[in-house]
Formats: structure tokens, C-alpha cells, sequence
């Protein structure tokens, strides 16, 4: 069985390093625009058997369900590579032989993105890194094993570490649009330049009513006035 993990931050608390451009209430409906987009690209995937969002608030676990994930509502986790932890631990426990994550954070992303971190043959770590080379952005771990997590600054290169204590093959796939995130103003100058898909989550973002997010509300997208 093939598991796929999204972790999802609380929209009010995410893209703290984006202040010098966007403010609070800008921050979280970029977050959650980006986050939509991420688990619709994963829910449209036909290679994926299982589905999965480890997330911290009730707006966030509301817009998984909406999506067919199985929601893992944990409060106590701090950071991505515990929440990715919990999500491939709960992925192996419902019996996945494959483990994928991808950051909620890379807007761009679509099926087959996904489709291509299938492509290569176990046993393997295949990872897509962010624009400088040096994250995560996407990850695919096959088998399904304990592995020691490093998402952050560095990690691609602590990653291939892990893998080589494994034994496992390293793939590093290079998808401009998956190596796309929203960390640093830098990223959102190229999600802007990156052409009319890039310029339509600016917009999405925009028309999200800033108090529902701030709220933690959520609704689908037919549904909204704006």
C-alpha cells in the first residue's frame, strides 16, 4: 500500500519568515491557499492508496476530511519532522509498504509530480529539494522503514546520510514546480514569475476572507463569499 502525509501547520501560526512582506492575516490565507491546493493535487492522484494529514487545527482537519484524508489531529507534535514522523508511523500501522510526504507549502504541485516519485525502484529514498538545493520539499521512503527525519535547512544532504546508513539508493528528482515553496520572500518572487498557475495562487490567497482564517473556520471553495 502506498501512504501519502501532508503535514499541515496552523494557517495562524505559518510562514513567520514571510512578515517582511505579507502580514499576519495575508500569511494565513497564503498558507491555507497553498495547503488546499497540496491536498487536492494529492486527492487527484490515482497512485495513492492511503492518505493522510497530521495537522493542529480544526480548520485544517475540516479541509482534509473534505479531501478524503484521514485526518491525525495531534496538538502535542511540534515541527515537521515529527509531524511526518507520526504520519508515517500511522501509515505503517494501517500496513504501507511505500511512505511519500510533501510540504503543504508547494503550491504548484500536481498528479503527476507524485506520479514521478513513484518512478523509481525500491529500495530507495527519492526526494525533490526546494529552489537552493539544500531542503526537502517532497520525500518518498520505499520500503517503509525507520528513518531519522532532517526537514529544515540542510536536510536533502542529512537525508542522503540516512539513506546511506540504510543502504538504501538516493533519487533526487529536480520538478521546478515542486521545488517551489513559500518560506522566504525570494519564493514567493518566483511563484509569481513562474507563470499564470504560479500568479492564480497569489489570487486564490487574496480572496480568502482573512477573518474565517483567522478564526479557523474553513469551507469549500463553492461555498465561500468573497
Amino acid at each position: 500500500m502506498i501512504s501519502l502525509i501532508v503535514p499541515i501547520k496552523a494557517f495562524t501560526s505559518a510562514k513567520t519568515r514571510l512578515a517582511a512582506k505579507f502580514d499576519a492575516d495575508q500569511r494565513a490565507c497564503l498558507a491555507q491557499a497553498s495547503a488546499e491546493r497540496v491536498l487536492r493535487a494529492v486527492a487527484d492522484c490515482p497512485a495513492i492508496d492511503h492518505r493522510i494529514a497530521v495537522v493542529d487545527s480544526d480548520a485544517a482537519a475540516k479541509m482534509a476530511l473534505y479531501h478524503g484524508f484521514e485526518v491525525l489531529q495531534r496538538t502535542d507534535i511540534y515541527g515537521q519532522n515529527a509531524a511526518v514522523g507520526a504520519g508515517f508511523h500511522r501509515a505503517m500501522q494501517r500496513g504501507a509498504t511505500n511512505v511519500l510526504t510533501v510540504s503543504a507549502d508547494v503550491p504548484l504541485l500536481r498528479p503527476r509530480d507524485i506520479e514521478e516519485l513513484l518512478k523509481p525502484k525500491a529500495p530507495v529514498l527519492v526526494m525533490v529539494s526546494d529552489r537552493e538545493g539544500l531542503g526537502t520539499n517532497a520525500l518518498r521512503l520505499d520500503p517503509a522503514i525507520d528513518m531519522r527525519l532532517h526537514f529544515g535547512p540542510g536536510s536533502l544532504a542529512l537525508h542522503r546520510r540516512e539513506a546511506a546508513e540504510l543502504n538504501l539508493q538516493v533519487k533526487v528528482i529536480d520538478n521546478p514546480r515542486v521545488r517551489i515553496d513559500m518560506d522566504v520572500p525570494e519564493d514567493i518572487d518566483a511563484l509569481e514569475t513562474s507563470g499564470p498557475d504560479g500568479r492564480r495562487v497569489l489570487i486564490e490567497a487574496g480572496q480568502l476572507r482573512a477573518d474565517q482564517v483567522k478564526d479557523n473556520i474553513w469551507m469549500p471553495r463553492r461555498s465561500r463569499s468573497v
